[in-house]
């Protein structure tokens, strides 16, 4: 399943696609724009589900790493991991 997400960070806003959804973490890709960067502080949406409060570090070949500063409630997990 293909999620689709944002990103909100203090300069902008960047549309990404949600890989690897877990409790703690997940992979994000931006969507479109190459020069779009994610860094530090920022509001994850998972479709309607947000803001969610997360840190990013980049894991290269354009993805980054979204750290949630809480963990997910499993519900949310199961939700967009059902197929």
């Amino acid at each position: 399943m293909t999620i689709y997400g944002e990103c909100i960070g203090a300069q902008e806003r960047t549309p990404v696609t949600i890989l690897a959804l877990g409790d703690q973490s997940c992979e994000i890709e931006p969507n479109g724009s190459v020069g779009s960067m994610i860094e530090g502080l920022f509001d994850l949406w998972i479709g309607a589900i947000g803001p969610l409060p997360a840190i990013a570090e980049n894991s290269g070949a354009g993805r980054y790493r979204a750290r949630f500063r809480e963990p997910l409630d499993a519900r949310i997990i199961a939700h967009f991991t059902q197929k």
